[in-house]
């Protein structure tokens, strides 16, 4: 038989080579888009909890005479929210968004405790603005991501077990995280605002010099608009959790991803404005709004101020 005619069977090094290269070029281009695309229905997934969450504050807010749940007790100490709202919701895991790191994370989600009436100070727990009281609640921040926040059961219902979110011993109840998204400072403190109970998981920063210390809940949205350097502390990283920010729940119910950049920090401006026509950023003295609310800022679409 003619050798030259015959079949060639396997392949030269040259070429098995060269097929692993492409390969490999294949591989480099790919896996970061999968990556990404992994990322995105983290992202995406985290949504659909807080859409869940975001229709369980509208059943609660239904029944009590169109208030949301209180997020803040008149001690600055947190209430319990997600403890509150956890009949309407029925399901822990769409507290705990799937890129939160937490060792026995409880809770993804932290309360905008701007939505507390602090001027109600008589009653205990001080008792949440009901939703007429918001100047445009689809731009006001009811839910935003936090990291650290873990070791007690939103599912409990019980006021005297100690790892429920509905316990009370003394009138601080519960242990999901509240925060005015950025600052306090009216009495120099930084939020957010979770008892440092619970084999320390929950470690609210206290006065600004020892924030670094044991503080272990964190935003984990990026840093907001006009960030002051030394509130940055209580922030995990620049950028936000999701593809460099993270997903908010509005008081109207609907969630929406927002860059930090684009979300303004602080306590309430008043009704009427306590500084009208002036917009800052964390600590400054002089609360930031968003657009459509008591003044306006550029490029700020969304506001941690109900009005």
């Amino acid at each position: 038989m003619n050798r030259s005619k015959s079949l060639r069977i396997g392949f030269t090094l040259i070429e098995l080579l060269v097929v692993i290269a492409i390969i490999a070029i294949l591989a480099a281009i790919l896996f970061p888009v999968f990556a990404t695309a992994r990322e995105k229905a983290r992202q995406t997934s985290c949504a659909s909890n807080l859409k869940q969450i975001g229709l369980a504050m509208v059943q609660y807010a239904q029944d009590f005479d169109e208030t949301p749940p209180n997020g803040l007790s008149n001690t600055y100490s947190v209430n319990g929210w997600a403890g509150q709202i956890f009949p309407y919701v029925k399901a822990k895991g769409a507290y705990v968004c799937p890129d939160d790191q937490t060792p026995g994370a409880s809770c993804s989600y932290l309360y905008n405790s701007n939505t507390q009436n602090e001027g109600a100070t008589a009653k205990v727990p001080l008792p949440a603005f009901p939703l007429s009281q918001y100047t445009s609640p689809a731009k006001t921040v009811l839910l935003a991501e936090i990291t650290g926040s873990g070791g007690y059961d939103v599912s409990d219902q019980n006021a005297s077990d100690s790892i429920s979110d509905r316990y009370c011993p003394s009138g601080q109840c519960g242990y999901s995280p509240s925060g005015r998204g950025g600052s306090n400072a009216a009495n120099n403190t930084y939020d957010p605002f979770s008892p440092n109970s619970i084999a320390g998981k929950n470690v609210a920063c206290g006065v600004a010099p020892n924030c670094a210390a044991g503080f272990t809940l964190k935003y984990v949205t990026g840093y907001p608009s006009n960030v002051d350097p030394e509130a940055s502390v209580i922030y995990s990283n620049p950028s936000g959790i999701h593809s460099g920010g993270a997903n908010y729940m509005l008081a109207d119910g609907h969630v929406k991803w927002f860059m930090g950049s684009q979300v303004s920090d602080g306590q309430n401006n008043g009704n009427p404005p306590v500084y009208p026509g002036i917009c800052g950023g964390v600590d400054s003295g002089q609360w930031a709004v968003a657009a459509s609310t008591a003044c306006s800022q550029p490029g700020n679409a969304i506001t941690w101020s109900i009005y």
